[in-house]
């Protein structure tokens, strides 16, 4: 007979050094989905590229 496992709670993974970045970051705009985007597209300007690329639609939109 195989023991039961249990995956390990959500909060003890590897990614806690990413989340503090992304928190960090995120409350330098007050945590205003406006201000980081348009923060985006002032930095993409800057850069003459874009920074987040929309990918193709598997299936097309219907009118």
């Amino acid at each position: 007979m195989k023991p039961e496992t249990t995956p390990p709670p959500p909060d003890t993974d590897d990614l806690k050094w990413l989340r503090a970045i992304r928190r960090r970051l995120i409350s330098g705009f007050g945590h205003d989905q406006k201000k980081i985007g348009d923060a985006l597209r002032e930095r993409e300007k800057q850069m003459g590229d874009r920074i987040v690329r929309a990918q193709d639609r598997l299936v097309p939109a219907k009118p």
